[in-house]
């Protein structure tokens, strides 16, 4: 179905090249997991299958790209509609129209096709994915799940042979997720369509892969069936940022504390297997288990109380203009220094509310106070000073032509001093490893970079209080906790930090406290342990926890009487 031959490709006014050396073939039905940190190509090369890269870009492509029998050299973009479809990481940057049904018809009619043939595929696509019910609703109305659903569907009713998905849930929750990780699946398997998918939530798709090709620096590294990529590149894996499948990780752990796995690939074991051979290994460690209960005993309620509050907020309402209702009573105290994760399904009221501390919304009823000052009345720009907000989407606050200038336009807007603006450019560089993108403009980066751009650009302007919302969408695992180390060393000097993410393996790793939100309103607060410990209310909330909490109330049910783990390296603790 591809093959790519001696593939090598520069940007315009770039030296570097960003491919190289690539040779792939990808077989008719394959599905294919394409890996590797931010900004090692992949997303290049995707570009490559429909010519997207080099005939938009621009740029020197030299080698061969050949999809479905086609030489890309002698067709253009358009023309290979019906033979790759690409799905990108934010569904609205190719969504079109107003509804869903003539979103999803808005290819076949670019093509000219009879208006039958149009209707034809438009019902076929919309079945496909589950939203012939839906065909009539605004495009605006619909969850990110259900965006991301439509724009899989306008690019079914091209019938393309082959499906390239650039990481299709990035930003969206666990059911959002499931639901568009679950058609992908389908249609490999029910539809023999040949899929190419580049995704960071490894142990969501690892299962789904008939094949894992892992990139580095533009380069393909490794190539092989799962189990032997996780397997026999584990540590190299984890050295260049990329996440390994937390069973691996797990069955790891138990080898290491000479648990007597086999030497095969651990990606093999199953659940099963796994809570099994840990049962027999804890057993013969109750020395580790009781040091592990005595210094992670779960609190025994879910008040969080400190002298100093650095936010309070009383009886806080919002009501959307359509009448629905965002927040409905949100009572909640963050102390100065404490490090709070925001957590709940999409639509739980997250943003709306962290929307409030920076002033973008207005209380309809209630009140926000900030180190005690009610802050209702003062403007964004002044609230900029103490709360710096960064957005789920970085395009939606990258101004200027480079990355210096982006990281000097808040502090030139508060006036200060050259020699400080210069200082606090260079260290927000030097912290988020942009030093050799100083010069290149915003929107020539990958997704991953520009949000490393938009952080260091709210960590330039110093504030007391940070709220990161879903700060690592794009970003591999090397980077996210790079990122998270350096956010965690500024909550130990006195940063509040408010981080709202989807990732629960981040919140498992990092914050000290939990707030659960659900339907505008908060369900548990407290501390993470314990709130992990609440798997049933999670459940109901809509999310999934890391399968190393999971294995926890296992645990306790054959007898193990342990806390909640939190994460791998907890376990591997208790073990050796």
């Amino acid at each position: 179905m591809i093959e790519i031959r001696n593939l090598n490709y520069t940007y315009p006014n770039m030296t570097e090249p960003a491919l190289r050396d690539i040779n792939l073939h990808v077989d008719d039905g394959e599905f294919v997991l394409l890996l590797g940190a931010s900004g090692s190509g992949k997303s290049t090369l995707i570009q490559c299958l429909n010519g997207l890269v080099p005939k938009v870009a621009g740029g020197n492509l030299e080698g061969e790209i050949i999809v479905n029998g086609k030489n890309l050299r002698d067709y253009k973009v358009h023309q290979m509609a019906s033979d790759v479809g690409i799905i990108f990481q934010n569904p609205d940057t190719q969504l079109f129209s107003l509804t869903v049904e003539k979103d999803v018809a808005f290819g076949p009619e670019n093509l000219g096709m009879p208006k039958e043939e149009i209707l034809s595929r438009m019902d076929q696509a919309m079945r496909i994915v589950g939203m012939e019910n839906m065909r009539d609703r605004f495009i605006f109305t619909l969850s990110g799940g259900e965006k991301q659903r439509v724009a899989i569907a306008g690019t079914l009713a091209m019938e393309p042979s082959v499906m390239v998905l650039d990481e299709p849930t990035s930003d969206l929750d666990p059911m959002g997720t499931s639901e568009v990780l679950s058609l992908v699946r389908r249609l490999n398997q029910e539809k023999d369509m040949t899929i190419i998918l580049i995704e960071h939530k490894i142990d969501d798709v690892v299962h789904l892969a008939d094949r894992v090709v892992v990139m580095d620096q533009g380069r393909v590294i490794m190539d092989g069936a799962p189990d032997e990529i996780f397997n026999r590149g584990h540590d190299q894996l984890k050295e260049i940022g990329i996440a390994l499948p937390q069973l691996s990780e797990i069955a790891h752990a138990i080898k290491n504390g000479s648990g007597d796995l086999e030497d095969g690939s651990p990606t093999y074991l199953s659940y099963d297997t796994i809570l099994s051979r840990l049962c027999d290994l804890l057993r013969d460690r109750p020395a580790g288990i009781a040091r592990f209960r005595t210094a992670h005993t779960l609190p025994a309620t879910t008040a969080h109380t400190a002298p100093k509050p650095k936010i309070e907020i009383k009886n806080l309402r919002h009501t959307f203009e359509d009448g629905t209702v965002g927040l409905d009573g949100i009572n909640l105290v963050i102390p100065e220094g404490d490090f709070v994760a925001l957590i709940g399904h999409n639509g739980a009221g997250k943003t709306t509310l962290a929307s409030h501390l920076i002033g973008l919304l207005r209380p309809e009823k209630g009140t926000i106070t900030i180190d005690g000052v009610d802050v209702s009345g003062m403007r964004v720009a002044a609230l900029a000073r103490k709360v710096g907000y960064l957005f789920q989407n970085p395009d939606n606050q990258i101004f200027t032509d480079s990355v210096v200038q982006e990281l000097g336009f808040g502090l030139e807007n508060i006036k200060l001093r050259d020699d400080v603006i210069v200082e606090r450019v260079e260290a927000a560089i030097a912290m988020m490893e942009l030093s050799e993108f100083r010069g290149r403009h915003p929107h020539s980066l990958s997704r991953g970079q520009r949000q490393r751009l938009a952080v260091a650009s709210i960590l330039a302007m110093e504030p007391d209080i940070i709220v990161l919302d879903e700060p690592t969408t794009g970003q591999d695992w090397g980077h996210v906790n790079k990122f998270l180390r350096r956010i965690r060393h500024l909550n130990e000097l006195g940063k509040t930090i408010i981080l709202i993410t989807h990732d629960m393996n981040l919140v498992a790793g990092y914050a000290r406290r939990t707030v659960v939100m659900d339907k505008g309103r908060i369900v548990l607060d407290g501390d993470t342990r314990y709130v992990f410990s609440k798997q049933k209310i999670l459940k109901k909330t809509g999310i999934t926890l890391p399968i190393i909490t999971r294995l926890s109330p296992d645990l306790r049910r054959v007898g193990m009487d342990i806390p909640p783990l939190l994460t791998v390296q907890e376990l591997s603790e208790m073990v050796n």
